[in-house]
């Protein structure tokens, strides 16, 4: 049990930098665009992924240090995402999100956060997070 507590701390420390490097590469991305297009860029996309990226990556962190601040800190990304995909999924439209694969994988990913948080806050009843 504490290898898979220490391999999924190890998979969301390392998911959570990766999409921080990304927040960083679009925000660059969408200021160039932005002055360039007169076009104003998705910001509530890229603060959400950097709220929740920083989140995901402290979890991760936390379950490689074997603390129990994973069950909390897995729970808030999950809020996060959560109310996300509700005030987004508002401002599309259902012909936006039944057009949009994005979706799909969006569902994909809340219910792999919520098995995370489930595991984790198992692993915290078992007494491996202290």
């Amino acid at each position: 049990m504490t290898v898979l507590v220490a391999a999924l701390g190890l998979f969301y420390s390392i998911a959570g930098s990766v999409v921080l490097w990304r927040v960083r590469r679009e925000w660059l991305l969408d200021r160039a665009i932005e002055s360039l297009a007169l076009q104003e860029p998705d910001r509530l996309r890229i603060a959400f992924m950097a709220v929740s990226a920083l989140l995901y990556a402290a979890a991760g962190f936390a379950l490689l240090l074997f603390s129990r601040w994973a069950v909390a800190l897995l729970g808030a990304g999950l809020l996060v995402q959560g109310l996300y995909y509700a005030v987004n999924g508002r401002l599309a439209g259902r012909a936006a999100r039944a057009a949009s694969g994005q979706w799909g994988s969006a569902w994909n990913a809340a219910v792999m956060s919520a098995a995370a948080f489930a595991f984790a806050a198992y692993a915290h009843r078992l007494g491996l997070l202290v």
